[in-house]
């Protein structure tokens, strides 16, 4: 008898061991989460960078690509965009998160969307000062016949551009008026090709290029693969 409950005795503190039950807390502004999870299985260095992976925002490209005026276009930095994409990518690379086939293939998906992100800004900084950079993308076509071959043309073709892009953002303003007499006050300038520029390239190409990035989706489903992670996940979340 007493070597049954000395080695029950073992089993139980072997068992107890190997369990190591620790709590990360973490919150999404909306809800705050409490989840227990046995640290012999996975670290917490793991879960929190595998919850900075998933966190919406999170490895975006930062370096602006467009202006809002045409003295803008001097602030523009492709040496900016190059230092931050590569430094983003080697951290995403490298992050050492849980490994799961679905975690991977969220980090190779958030990396694709990375390199999109960044070779569109990168095409679109270039042709601030020669539009035929813009061929370079080629994962935009449907945005070329619009908006890139006008901006590479120049002349009534960008202009005839520029007047489609301002009608289609008056359908969406809350004044449209205002935009009309601002369109028609540039219309009207010396400076009109580079008031035409300025709006066919943020509002017309870049906005048309971006649209087609294969985007991740942050859904339920990052945060419901997550809290697989756990033994137990408490939330807590406002009232709305």
């Amino acid at each position: 008898m007493r070597s049954f409950f000395a080695t029950l005795f073992i089993v139980m503190g072997t068992t107890a061991a190997f369990c190591q039950v620790r709590t990360l807390r973490w919150d999404d502004g909306m809800c705050a989460y409490s989840g227990t999870y046995n640290s012999a299985k996975v670290s917490d260095t793991r879960l929190r960078n595998t919850l900075k992976l998933i966190e919406p925002g999170s490895f975006g490209i930062d370096t602006e690509a467009t202006a809002w005026q045409f003295k803008d276009i001097d602030k523009l930095s492709l040496s900016a965009l190059e230092q931050e994409y590569n430094a983003k990518s080697a951290e995403l690379k490298g992050l050492d998160i849980v490994k799961t086939p679905y975690f991977e293939t969220f980090r190779q998906n958030k990396l694709k969307e990375l390199e999109l992100v960044y070779r569109l800004s990168k095409s679109t900084i270039q042709a601030y000062r020669d539009p035929v950079h813009l061929r370079e993308y080629v994962e935009a076509q449907a945005c070329n016949k619009p908006y890139a071959d006008p901006l590479i043309d120049g002349g009534d073709e960008l202009l005839a551009s520029w007047r489609k892009v301002n009608e289609d953002s008056r359908s969406k303003n809350a004044d449209p008026e205002r935009l009309k007499r601002l369109f028609d006050q540039q219309y009207n300038s010396p400076d009109r090709m580079k008031y035409a520029q300025i709006e066919v390239m943020m509002f017309g190409w870049w906005n048309c290029a971006n649209a087609l990035i294969p985007r991740i989706n942050y859904d339920d489903k990052p945060l419901n693969e997550f809290k697989k992670l756990f033994i137990r996940v408490r939330t807590r979340c406002e009232e709305p």
